[in-house]
């Protein structure tokens, strides 16, 4: 297997596939130029210094290339939202895999100048504000309707990803609600408005890290602890790289927890079987989902990729809920027996446990169960 995904308690069994990280030193009192020059990645399993970048240029990489496909590509500009209409699809590309508990609304501002972001609410289900600098941290994260009011000293970088959330339920009425009624109301006042100031990507050189560092990402048990409020808080910078490598954009540990599966040699077609615990929420607002993804991180149909408690679960009496994945062939056994199904028609495809509102303390003891063929 890729993963082992013993119990998630064991954290520290990522040195047995990654190598011991050489940075897990106490941050708080460095300069976040201080942070990134102690960094040494030369005893990583992959270092992207192999493959022509440092750390930090790397994960910043990362960062422009997602700014510069919204605030150019898109042509949003600056202190602008694209409010996505449709849950992602087997289409989507600005995001390695791409939630579908959610409808975003993404775009970057400049916080060189105070800004304001209102929020407004979603009928009751969760609806979230992250910001994110380059330095892939997340200095804020909101939950709720709310006018959250911001300044240029509370960022590290003068760039920042915003993201917004609505949770669905995934049905034709909740997504046109959510778009035509709540997206509109969703503001953003004030901002600088130097878009020249944005760097250009170099998309190849940052995918060719990318590639390299994809398999490390698949071997982890969790990304647990990996994505934090400052970059002095990050204390294993190379479990952080694969996982910006798999899944940027994740948030930071208290607000949701994610843990990959990737059986070796998996068949796409082939029916598998596993049985789950029901994970534990701090908020009656959580949720949590798997969503399947090929090997490069992408959903790879538009119908049955993903099982959720916000889109019909099925739990079994015990409260724990089966998932049958494979091809459409094995729709029909788990629908004969009552259980969830995830369309898997590729090989060596993979996927992300999702838990929104986690208990943290909980969810560091959780074991996935390893999928069987049928």
């Amino acid at each position: 297997m890729k993963k082992s995904l013993l119990s998630l308690l064991v954290v520290t069994s990522f040195s047995t596939v990654a190598g011991t990280s050489t940075n897990s030193f106490n941050n708080e009192d460095k300069s976040i130029e201080d942070v990134f020059a102690n960094i040494d990645s030369s005893s990583w399993a992959v270092n992207p210094e192999d493959h022509g970048m440092t750390v930090h240029e790397y994960i910043n990489q990362e960062g422009i290339w997602f700014a510069d496909n919204f605030a150019r590509n898109f042509k949003l500009g600056l202190n602008n939202l694209h409010h996505f209409k449709e849950l992602a699809n087997k289409d989507t590309r600005w995001v390695v895999s791409p939630s579908i508990d959610h409808l975003y609304s993404m775009g970057v501002i400049d916080t060189s100048k105070p800004f304001t972001v209102v929020v407004p609410e979603n009928d009751g289900k969760l609806v979230t504000l992250h910001l994110q600098d380059m330095n892939h941290t997340q200095p804020f994260y909101k939950v709720g309707a709310g006018t959250y009011e911001f300044t240029p000293e509370m960022f590290d970088t003068k760039y920042v990803l915003i993201g917004l959330r609505f949770a669905t339920d995934g049905t034709k009425q909740n997504v046109k609600r959510i778009t035509e009624e709540l997206q509109p109301k969703v503001k953003i006042i004030g901002g600088g408005q130097d878009l020249e100031g944005l760097p250009k990507p170099n998309t190849e050189a940052m995918e060719a890290v990318r590639t390299a560092l994809m398999p490390e990402y698949d071997k982890l048990n969790d990304t647990y602890d990996t994505v934090q409020y400052r970059a002095q808080d990050v204390t294993d910078w190379e479990k952080t790289t694969y996982t910006i490598a798999g899944a940027f954009g994740l948030s930071t540990a208290d607000t949701a927890m994610y843990a990959p599966y990737a059986l070796e040699n998996a068949k796409g077609e082939q029916c598998y079987q596993a049985t789950y615990e029901a994970p534990k929420l701090a908020s009656d607002l959580g949720y949590y989902s798997i969503t399947v993804y090929d090997s490069k991180g992408y959903l790879m149909s538009n119908e049955n990729s993903i099982v959720s408690t916000n889109q019909g679960l099925k739990q079994n009496e015990d409260g724990t809920f089966t998932v049958i994945f494979g091809g459409l062939d094995c729709k029909k056994h788990a629908d004969d027996n009552n259980v969830n199904f995830a369309h898997t028609p590729k090989d060596n495809w993979s996927f992300l446990l999702r838990v929104y509102q986690p208990n943290v303390e909980s969810m560091k003891v959780y074991t996935l169960s390893e999928i069987e063929k049928i």
